[in-house]
């Protein structure tokens, strides 16, 4: 008996996670071409070449599969045409005669899927080439690698519709509103199926084709551990001062930068260093917007600012839990900046983060949330600046007030 013979494909999804796509497909030939971002995978090659033959009768095992290495470019518009046809087909056999759906909620769960096999596609892309953040634009799909924000994809409009909206369901946020910025998270199953927190922000936008949203992405993936101090870029100098601070018993370090710039890096492996050296004698809490990395043998608090435990209020409850050693994720108001100083001023080493460009904008940051310039100068024992430049560490130090 003849078998009948029909073209191999790959679904959207398989797609997105592995890197490759059907070029040409003809069975009645005996002849696939796969296109690969990564033409030196083979294990890849292996299970794709398994794939063809349990599933297609070629004749015998020389049939003709054939790969190519393509460009990001390439793929990612085949890809999106892969959509389409799936979208396509799905209308063209859902149809009545007088041309309306038949089965409405079938559509919006398939589209729902693609929009979620979209989202994974991109976290898993942007996890893998170490991306801190995913920009999702106008019509573009960017990552932030190293400090630099690199083109990943091209987005079609109702794609990108679709993926705006599951992003802003997972972040339980108003779906219909896009007059408007808000703020969300949610929580995404990685490869290794820990944990990864995804900050999102939407903001409302204009652009050639009309109004729009730009979404950002944080991806904080708090399986990951912070790089030791020593492989984070510091030059000799600068490491020995760091390690100067952490040996401090109190005051006030301050990690200064944009976003993007390994602030929270920094800040977690300094909270490393001080718990090796001290042999975890010192009790060491740190409160996070979430937490960026696991640290063994520090206490971390999430904030909820939504459950009334912002920053401010976190710092003093944290009082009573007889702390050495505080991080705080974020100076961002004048609360938060009154009570660290006061933590710093009675006792304690406070490490935090701000978002200034400079040494000196970190000084005139907290005066300007309404502290006294000889306060802050008093409790201020060190203030590291840094940035990420063609993704090499550029970082500047001033010690102050340090034996």
């Amino acid at each position: 008996m003849q078998t009948t013979r029909r073209n191999f494909s790959l679904s959207p999804v398989f797609c997105l996670h592995n890197g490759t796509i059907v070029l040409e497909s003809n069975a009645a030939e005996n002849s696939i071409t796969f296109g690969l971002l990564d033409s030196s995978n083979e294990k890849l090659k292996e299970r794709l070449c398994h794939a063809v033959h349990s599933k297609i009768d070629f004749a015998g095992n020389n049939c003709g599969v054939n790969f190519r290495q393509i460009k990001k470019e390439e793929f990612n518009l085949k890809l999106s045409k892969l959509f389409e046809r799936k979208e396509n087909s799905f209308y063209a056999n859902n149809l009545h005669t007088d041309g309306e759906p038949k089965e409405k909620l079938e559509l919006q769960e398939k589209e729902e899927n693609e929009a979620s096999a979209l989202l994974s596609g991109l976290i898993f892309s942007a996890q893998h080439q170490g991306a801190t953040d995913i920009h999702i634009e106008a019509e573009d799909v960017r990552f932030r690698i190293k400090g630099q924000l690199k083109k990943y994809s091209s987005l079609e409009s109702k794609s990108r519709e679709s993926l705006v909206q599951r992003i802003k369901l997972l972040s339980k946020m108003n779906v219909v509103e896009n007059r408007r910025g808000q703020d969300g998270q949610f929580t995404f199953q990685g490869d290794n199926k820990e944990s990864i927190f995804i900050r999102v922000s939407c903001l409302p936008t204009l652009g050639r084709k009309g109004e729009s949203e730009s979404v950002v992405l944080r991806i904080l993936d708090s399986s990951k551990a912070p790089l030791e101090l020593e492989k984070l870029g510091y030059d000799i100098f600068q490491l020995e001062l760091i390690k100067k601070f952490c040996r401090l018993e109190n005051g006030l370090i301050l990690i200064c930068g944009p976003t993007g710039s390994g602030k929270s890096t920094t800040a977690g492996a300094m909270l490393e260093e001080i718990r090796k050296a001290e042999c975890d004698t010192k009790k060491i809490i740190s409160l996070e917007d979430p937490p960026e990395y696991v640290l063994p043998g520090v206490t971390q608090v999430k904030i909820h600012p939504d459950h009334d435990m912002d920053f401010a209020d976190a710092l003093r409850r944290i009082f009573r839990q007889d702390p050495d050693v505080i991080f705080i994720g974020e100076i961002r108001d004048s609360l938060t900046a009154k009570v660290a100083l006061q933590a710093a001023l009675t006792g304690h080493l406070v490490i935090a983060t701000l978002h200034t460009g400079s040494i000196s904008q970190a000084r005139l940051r907290l005066i300007n949330l309404g502290e006294s310039s000889s306060l802050v100068d008093e409790v201020t024992k060190g203030i590291i600046s840094q940035r990420l430049a063609s993704g090499k560490l550029k970082a500047e130090i001033e010690v102050k007030n340090v034996g």
